[in-house]
């Protein structure tokens, strides 16, 4: 159908209810929500059917049903989720015409960090319609009919980062980097719907009007195809502050030290950086800790993507607002409220004083279980940190261990021996990402302390995994493949 009319007008209130249930020992949450009350009315104005004016057409809502239960699966760096969907809808179709059924089904899946959140949701709904009139005299209301359109939906944020040189050459820094945070929707449709309504505009002939009424009346004709639309907001952009380092100009890693320094993962902006010399244990925590964003007391910030406008991301290295206790925030899964959280006491850390810079990012940490000391009551803030210890930390932070394969990993390494039991599932999985691989000939050196630039380097990795990798699978592949 078609209308001439820009009056159209859709009338919608539902009212939901929500239940939240925690397992803290598991991190997670399920949230369940439930359809109480639902109204709505959709009006058409002037519409044509073969060519004849037909009127006004009408839907009203008689009874719906809507039931949605999402689980969120929490960790440091990334929270996960995925839910489902069911529904029914009935409406009376131009007051008492006929009843058109719609059942609704699908499913949703998403994560949620700080460089960027995705939710794509794939729902089914099929329509079912029953005349009840057999004095209709409009084709479409005379005879039942019944359509498919099966919908994948996609509600991102992502965080980018380029390189923005400067022109003039007599500039105290040759340029610095942009973080431009973008809201985006996609939606693929795929229908196949009845074409007993052949919509032919007013003004052209009666012989192609004729045809396609004759068509119609075949119920072999059926309206099948794919829509595709999407919408970008304006993106918000950011300028990161830029280092001055005198060691690291030339450095293979000078651009990852650069960037995780405008993110405020170094102690000093300025002065030496010494690539070249071994990661701390306390350096290393703070580094992942500020450009991973586990900063916020609640883990990630916001909303997860439920709306593809701006998210409320902290700013890149600060400390993210979390979550104000005296307004009870919500998730961004169903809404319900956060539980409230208790302070943790001090660490028990008798080398690691709370006026230590860098004693809250150790401190959450080993409250989110990504590190822990070498003794109970041993942190060794200043003691190097070897590369085996790193990628269990990286792996634990994203929450993806369990990529492992059960059992023993196969062996990716000569060295693969000298790898520490507690330590193979996060090696295997770092290197399958990305994060952290071996040498050019095939040894991954566990061991081997991990200097400041390697760290760079495996913290830009991890990065771009979240600004890529997770885009890819949670998005890219699932719009690309349709239904």
């Amino acid at each position: 159908t078609t209308s001439g009319d820009p009056k159209n007008t859709l009338s919608r209130n539902t009212t939901f209810l929500e239940i939240g249930a925690d397992r803290e020992d598991q991190g997670q949450t399920v949230h369940s929500s439930q359809a109480e009350k639902i109204s709505e009315s959709v009006k058409f104005n002037n519409l044509y059917v073969n060519g004849e004016k037909t009127g006004n057409l009408k839907f009203d809502l008689l009874d719906g049903q809507l039931s949605k239960s999402v689980v969120v699966d929490k960790h440091p760096v990334v929270n996960f989720f995925s839910g489902n969907f069911e529904g029914r809808k009935i409406y009376n179709v131009n007051n008492g015409a006929g009843r058109l059924t719609v059942d609704i089904s699908g499913t949703t899946v998403g994560y949620d960090h700080n460089w960027g959140r995705s939710e794509t949701q794939r729902l089914t709904q099929l329509y079912q319609y029953t005349p009840l009139n057999p004095k209709a005299t409009d084709p479409v209301w005379k005879e039942p009919w019944d359509g498919q359109v099966d919908f994948t939906i996609n509600l991102s944020t992502d965080r980018e980062l380029s390189y923005q040189p400067n022109d003039p050459a007599n500039i105290s820094f040759s340029g610095g980097y942009l973080i431009s945070e973008t809201g985006a929707s996609a939606v693929v449709a795929t229908y196949n719907l009845p074409r007993v309504t052949a919509v032919i505009p007013e003004a052209e002939n009666a012989t192609r009007r004729n045809a396609a009424a004759t068509l119609a009346a075949d119920n072999l004709w059926r309206n099948e195809g794919t829509l595709q639309w999407g919408l970008t907001a304006t993106p918000k952009l950011t300028r990161m502050y830029v280092p001055e380092y005198e060691d690291i100009r030339g450095h293979w890693a000078e651009p990852a030290i650069n960037v995780l320094a405008g993110l405020k993962a170094w102690q000093s902006p300025q002065g030496f950086f010494g690539p070249d010399q071994e990661t701390t244990r306390l350096d290393f925590v703070r580094a992942l800790m500020q450009s991973l964003g586990i900063v916020a007391p609640e883990g990630p910030d916001g909303m997860i993507a439920y709306t593809a406008g701006y998210p409320n991301l902290p700013e890149p290295g600060g400390q993210g607002t979390g979550i104000k206790k005296a307004n009870q925030g919500f998730t961004g899964t169903t809404g319900v409220p956060r539980s409230r959280q208790v302070k943790p006491e001090p660490l028990p850390f008798v080398d690691l004083p709370q006026a230590t810079p860098g004693y809250e990012n150790v401190k959450l940490a080993l409250e989110k279980k990504v590190v822990q000391g070498i003794s109970p009551t041993r942190f060794d803030p200043y003691g190097p940190i070897t590369r085996e210890q790193a990628a269990t930390a990286l792996v634990q932070a994203l929450g993806l261990d369990t990529l492992a394969p059960a059992g023993q990993p196969p062996g990716l390494f000569y060295d693969d021996g000298e790898i520490s039991w507690w330590a193979k599932d996060a090696v295997y999985v770092a290197e399958q990402l990305g994060i952290l691989a071996g040498d050019p000939y095939g040894f991954f050196r566990p061991r081997e302390y991990l200097s400041r630039a390697d760290t760079a380097s495996l913290l830009m990795n991890t990065i771009r995994f979240l600004q890529t990798t997770l885009p890819a699978d949670y998005r890219d592949r699932i719009l690309n493949q349709g239904w």
